[in-house]
């Protein structure tokens, strides 16, 4: 696994499109997923598979801090509009 800072810095405007075609190609495997298995067994599993990510690229601290802010902002989080993706 690459680490980041083994990334060569990106301009603001590149980290952007980046960002944004990360979240795109995420979103569309995940519709292609909830189409074969159970919205929650994906959801579960990209959960579970993002907080490894961030446990093997952060500090302790960092992770914990992680955590902290989205136990923290929870409640800011909204639904996808269908309700359902599959």
């Amino acid at each position: 696994m690459t680490k980041d800072k083994d990334l060569k810095p990106l301009a603001p405007e590149e980290l952007d499109e980046r960002l944004n075609q990360c979240y795109d190609s995420l979103y569309q495997r995940a519709l292609e997923l909830c189409m074969e298995h159970d919205s929650q067994m994906v959801a579960s599993t990209m959960l579970a598979q993002a907080l490894r990510l961030y446990k093997t690229i952060l500090e302790p601290e960092e992770f914990d801090a992680m955590i902290g802010v989205m136990v923290e902002t929870a409640g800011q989080i909204q639904p996808y509009k269908t309700g359902n993706i599959h």
